[in-house]
């Protein structure tokens, strides 16, 4: 059986990573298929901690509300060796209306957000209990295969997101090699209710009393539920460790005789693995079906919704024939170093928390001991990839921009009214003391930093594109021009790809699926 339809977009996987590519998608009208194995999502805490860069993507969607209403904001994570503080990580307390640095929620409320946004749009079409089989593609398009419970269906796309996880279908049938290591130590996660005397912030142990030589993470979440990460050691025999008996032991050296409930029990290994490419032909890799971190510095989901912000936006541009096809290898160049910078990070970080050779133990337990607290590493917390060398950031046309955002970083303004404006389409930030009337153009107040005249140009995913100083607000649509590459013929937009003319200059800055307010 067949869906005799061509989508342009079939999404394999539906947790957080495929469900917001989905949407993100939709934001830019573009329908899109999505095919999952399961039939519900799984429960735990999972991918816990959020960044403001993913809460931003996901207001830009319409599903946050809900999830900064049940979250655990927080903006310090602290350190201990033992019981002794070592280090106290705090992030600057967010301004009226800004977005925390970090909310906690478990990843299966977050897919319940997901979904009830999913189900409200009608260019998502939501297929449960599709496992994917085959897997085609040519000059025009993807074939898949799935197995459903009617029988097998077969589905074609123009292009195909693989979202399905580390142990991804797609990418096995593709063939590709998952390079990386996976490492010995093995940690048992609880989520445990319990009224507990913590304050509402994560922390982190090195060589905790309650699990001697290993490390202890806690993460609050909502209802008094907490998560726990506990090292063992990489010959543990785990089925004893999770037996009731073991886990009321360990539970009752971290808490005492205070009354709980063990809500979620897991095992798992570090995994650091990265796709040599993202891209084979029509066919993307995200999220854990293209790289696998270790969790500390929360850098796995996070990086993820990265991926989806930054391949969705310029499908979308492919797909309505306002940018050539070549935009589309930008993902790899940009995401690839994006993932390589995270496995360097956490690498760093592994090798500190569980050294593998004498020297690296040596080194750490010195540093434990003398308290060298700036040299104490338990997780650089996950920021937005700055694309400083990719193809799509111009060159500045000045060399004096102390202070200013980097070209390449990612913005996410203090401003929720300033937010609701970009994500659209490409946008300038430009500096005027009275209002711009271009579409696509949001004036701010002039500063040191940002003199009259002065333009930021975000790309649709908040990164910086380029920085001017003393350009006219009509130049700004020639600006988007350059970023994009040469202009798209016209027989795009003749053949119903977009509507009007797309090599008209001010087009270039009007958001996709309508204007800005």
């Amino acid at each position: 059986m067949g869906d005799n339809r061509t989508v342009p977009v079939i999404i394999v996987g539906c947790g957080p990573t495929g469900a917001t590519a989905a949407l993100e998608l939709a934001h830019y009208s573009i329908p899109s298929i999505v095919l999952d194995s399961g039939a519900e999502r799984p429960q735990g805490s999972r991918a816990i901690a959020i960044h403001r860069t993913a809460l931003a993507v996901w207001e830009k969607l319409g599903c946050v509300e809900p999830m900064l209403a049940r979250g655990i904001a927080w903006r310090t994570r602290k350190t201990y060796f033992r019981q002794h503080e070592m280090q106290t990580q705090t992030a600057a307390a967010p301004a009226p209306g800004e977005l925390p640095p970090f909310l906690n929620l478990p990843q299966h409320e977050t897919e319940r957000q997901l979904l009830a946004a999913m189900a409200r749009s009608p260019l998502v079409d939501l297929r449960w209990q599709h496992t994917v089989v085959g897997l085609h593609q040519d000059a025009d398009g993807v074939t898949v295969t799935a197995r459903t419970p009617s029988g097998p269906v077969s589905i074609r796309g123009r292009y195909l997101l693989a979202c399905d996880g580390a142990r991804s279908t797609t990418r096995k049938l593709l063939g590709l090699d998952f390079p990386g290591r996976t490492y010995p130590d093995r940690f048992l996660i609880a989520d445990i209710r319990a009224k507990l005397p913590f304050p509402a912030e994560p922390r982190f142990f090195f060589d905790h009393p309650a699990n001697p030589g290993h490390n202890i993470l806690i993460h609050p979440q909502p209802d008094d539920v907490w998560r726990v990460d506990w090292q063992l050691s990489g010959d543990a025999a785990v089925e004893d460790e999770r037996s009731p008996e073991a886990m009321g032991r360990r539970i009752r050296a971290l808490i005492g005789d205070l009354p709980y409930e063990l809500v979620w029990l897991t095992d798992y290994r570090f995994h650091q693995r990265l796709l040599r490419r993202l891209r084979h032909g029509r066919v993307f890799l995200l999220g854990d079906a293209a790289h696998l971190v270790a969790p500390f510095g929360a850098r796995g989901m996070n990086g993820a919704i990265h991926d989806v912000e930054n391949l969705c936006w310029k499908l979308a541009y492919v797909l309505t024939g306002r940018a050539g096809s070549d935009l589309l290898e930008t993902y790899q160049t940009e995401r690839w170093a994006a993932q390589r910078h995270n496995q360097e990070v956490t690498e760093a970080t592994m090798r500190f928390m569980a050294p593998r050779t004498r020297w690296q133990r040596l080194r750490r337990n010195v540093i434990l001991r003398l308290r060298l607290r700036r040299l104490v590493d338990s997780g650089r917390m996950s920021t937005p990839y700055t694309y400083t060398t990719s193809p799509l950031s111009l060159a500045d046309d000045v060399g004096n921009w102390g202070g200013a955002p980097a070209l390449g970083s990612k913005l996410v303004p203090a401003d929720p009214d300033v937010r609701r404006r970009l994500g659209h389409g490409f946008t300038a930030l430009y500096s005027s003391p009275d209002p711009v009337d271009l579409v696509g153009v949001v004036t701010m107040p002039p500063d040191k930093v940002s003199p009259p005249g002065t333009c930021y140009l975000l790309r649709p995913d908040g990164h910086v594109a380029a920085r001017r100083r003393d350009i006219a607000p009509a130049d700004l649509p020639a600006l988007v021009r350059t970023v994009l590459g040469k202009p798209v013929p016209h027989t795009l937009a003749q053949h119903g790809h977009v509507g009007g003319d797309v090599d008209h200059d001010e087009a270039l800055l009007e958001p996709l699926g309508g204007r800005l307010g």
